[in-house]
């Protein structure tokens, strides 16, 4: 009743966009996937920031009109009171799930259940250095950027290296394709480029690479390839024997944490694919 016709039409656009879609909750994402509260308490010492529901423009555009309907006429006083009121909402939502989480794990021990490999992975994922997060295909983009070489592309398949005798083909990956007849050939300039291209799809990445031309180059990244995988699987058998003796638990554990190191945590892996890396680093 009190609202101007102006107030009145924004209130109505930006609640009708919403309406358009489904609302995500007001918890930020990785204390929903979290639940341990050990790991809980380590995220709650990071500043507090915003779930992708309270990042979505309608739903900012539905407070911001709120606000000047409740009589704020200044538009930059209207976005601080609405940046202090999501900080304020997401903080609320936080001490809630800790008390949430808290509470299942006690449910959790009551009824003798251990924690799930995924759930330790997490918790352990959090030991790790910004750096050792980083995917395979995203650290190759980064050693390549602004360094030219070629592009090549991995197909999909299971890949195969002849020996490094075969005079026609020891530079050569063949890739076993589902529903092809012939395998894939992805020929490379030399010996090295190939065992690279191989170690790369054996470790599950497809998709358009960058590397060196010059055989010497290639050969270099290639040793900290190599070093780095190595570090990984060091790294990750390390932390499953912090958390499990059975040698068959820490075997789960640690081979989810080296595929976590290899390819992203699930809800960040969005460039499995090397060409979407290649394309940010080229970025």
């Amino acid at each position: 009743r009190r609202a101007t016709p102006a107030v009145a039409r924004k209130l109505q656009d930006a609640f009708a966009r919403l309406c358009q879609r489904d609302t995500g909750p007001m918890v930020e994402e990785e204390f929903m996937e979290c639940h341990s509260i050990v790991r809980a308490r380590k995220l709650a010492q990071k500043p507090v920031s915003l779930p992708s529901e309270l990042r979505q423009p309608d739903r900012r555009a539905l407070d911001l009109a709120v606000f000047e309907l409740l009589g704020v006429t200044s538009a930059r006083e209207r976005e601080a009171l609405c940046d202090e009121l999501y900080r304020e909402t997401a903080g609320h939502f936080r001490q809630i799930r800790l008390v949430e989480i808290q509470k299942q794990e006690q449910r959790a021990r009551a009824e003798g259940r251990e924690f799930r490999t995924d759930e330790l992975a997490a918790d352990l994922w959090d030991a790790l250095t910004e750096e050792e997060r980083q995917p395979v295909a995203e650290w190759l983009a980064a050693q390549t950027a602004g360094r030219g070489g070629a592009r090549f592309v991995i197909p999909e398949g299971r890949p195969h290296l002849p020996d490094a005798s075969d005079f026609l083909d020891a530079s050569t990956v063949f890739f076993r394709v589902s529903g092809e007849r012939k395998p894939v050939a992805v020929r490379l300039p030399s010996r090295t480029h190939a065992e690279m291209v191989f170690t790369l799809a054996r470790l599950g990445l497809h998709g358009a690479i960058r590397l060196p031309e010059n055989e010497s180059d290639a050969a270099a990244l290639k040793a900290r390839l190599d070093a780095r995988l190595a570090a990984n699987h060091e790294r990750a058998q390390q932390l499953a024997r912090s958390r499990a003796s059975d040698e068959r638990r820490v075997n789960d554990l640690a081979g989810l944490l080296e595929r976590w190191l290899i390819h992203g945590r699930p809800r960040d892996e969005k460039r499995n694919d090397t060409s979407r890396s290649e394309t940010a680093g080229e970025t």
